[in-house]
């Protein structure tokens, strides 16, 4: 558990772990400079330093509203977004969008291009209507200069899928997806380097409607392409690793999973960083594993250090935080951690009520865990409450869950001990 929690500080070109010199951009470690000057061909594609100064030297030569200046920004918005610095790749895009649209008009490639890039950095930080709306203006240009059967237009395709199943829209994410790989195996073939992407976003959509043999299936044959086409050290393995991992979890195949979910972590270390937060994912995934196997002091430490480069990846009014706020705050229920587990149970329900309201099912979700944590700190009265504002939710909302099952169960032990209270009163 300690090996997989600390940074084991890898070198970017030998792999060779326990490094001290690093890159001046913070990311790469090396063991010297000799395997620092041969990756370096590589990794100043990447390189936020590197690429800062490519954008100033263009601004000097060309002017700071150059069209140049486009493709300059938009590449360090990519590199920024693969080291997970998603509020600095979000000021990168719109800047090179907003020249884009100055100088070559609304209806262009690139705009469409810069518009999908958004829409799928905005679906990674969990802001899934500010995606939908940049996907869906992506997929317009796409349609009208490439083509309705255009890789662009399937491209945009799979990111409106992919958001309408983070949303809960599984027969809508469905029909995206299929006609996204409709299109791309006819325009492309199935060994294009984005067909492990559409494959793994169907498996993904089929997790989510519990058809899990065909996910499995599906991600297993979008690994195979993925380590043929993009090698077996990409970010794309990592993720369909991650996919099948979630897969496996679901079937009860926890060691199976664990073992997808740490080659994953491995990968995103040594291809983003520490600090990415795909890395975090990784350990929420294993803690996740953890937890189901009753080691909750194990996991407890697994989220918080996710909870931790998310914080600083995402800032702190992320969908993503409050989930993992969420997570630290189960465990902690569990180890009867009952001021820790309030106190982050309440931030996770304060962000995610700024950015998507009251009633939905996180907030009863929470608010379930809450009245747990007060019930077992023996504030009968404040759990009574926190409980029953988690039932309005669920019942509001109609739509049949074990968290609302077992919400409503707890609360009518909840009024039942209340009422036995009051009657020995």
């Amino acid at each position: 558990m300690a090996d997989l929690l600390k940074n084991p500080k890898l070198c970017g070109s030998c792999n060779k772990p326990g490094c001290q010199a690093k890159c001046a951009c913070n990311l790469v470690y090396y063991c010297g400079a000799e395997c620092q000057g041969k990756h370096w061909p590589e990794h100043k594609k990447q390189c936020t330093v590197a690429l800062a100064k490519k954008i100033r030297k263009t601004g000097r030569e060309h002017g700071q509203d150059d069209v140049r200046l486009v493709k300059a920004r938009a590449e360090a918005a990519h590199a920024l977004r693969l080291q997970g610095r998603f509020q600095d790749a979000e000021r990168c895009y719109l800047e090179a969008r907003r020249i884009a649209l100055e100088r070559l008009g609304e209806s262009n490639r690139s705009v469409g291009l810069l518009s999908g890039s958004l829409g799928d950095l905005y679906h990674e930080m969990g802001r899934y209507e500010e995606a939908m709306t940049e996907l869906q203006g992506s997929l317009r240009i796409a349609c009208s200069t490439e083509g309705e059967r255009s890789l662009d237009a399937a491209k945009a395709l799979v990111g409106i899928g992919q958001t309408l199943l983070q949303q809960g829209k599984h027969e809508d994410a469905l029909a995206r997806l299929e006609e996204a790989q409709s299109i791309h195996k006819e325009a492309a073939g199935p060994e294009h380097p984005h067909a492990g992407l559409v494959l793994s976003s169907l498996g993904n959509c089929y997790l989510g409607m519990g058809r899990l043999d065909e996910a499995a299936t599906v991600y297993t044959e979008s690994l195979r392409l993925d380590r043929i086409v993009n090698g077996d050290d990409s970010r794309e393995v990592a993720t369909t690793l991650s996919n099948l991992g979630n897969v496996r979890f679901d079937m009860g195949m926890l060691d199976e999973a664990r073992a997808n979910y740490e080659e994953a972590l491995g990968i995103h270390r040594r291809v983003k960083g520490e600090r990415h937060p795909d890395v975090a994912k990784s350990f929420s995934c294993i803690a996740r594993v953890l937890q189901e196997q009753l080691k909750h002091v194990e996991a407890l430490k697994m989220y918080r250090k996710a909870l931790k480069i998310e914080r600083r990846a995402l800032g702190e009014d992320s969908r993503r935080v409050a989930r993992s706020l969420r997570n630290v705050g189960e465990v902690c229920v569990v180890l009867n951690k009952h001021d820790e587990a309030l106190e982050v149970l309440q931030e996770a329900l304060a962000i995610n009520t700024r950015n998507f309201g009251v009633d939905n099912h996180f907030n009863a979700e929470v608010l379930r865990l809450i009245a747990d944590a007060q019930k077992r700190s023996g504030d009968a009265g404040a759990a009574l409450e926190s409980a029953t504002e988690s039932c309005r939710i669920f019942g509001r909302l109609d739509v049949p869950s074990d968290e609302a099952m077992i919400a409503f169960m707890e609360l009518a032990q909840l009024e039942a001990e209340a009422r036995k209270g009051r009657e020995g009163a």
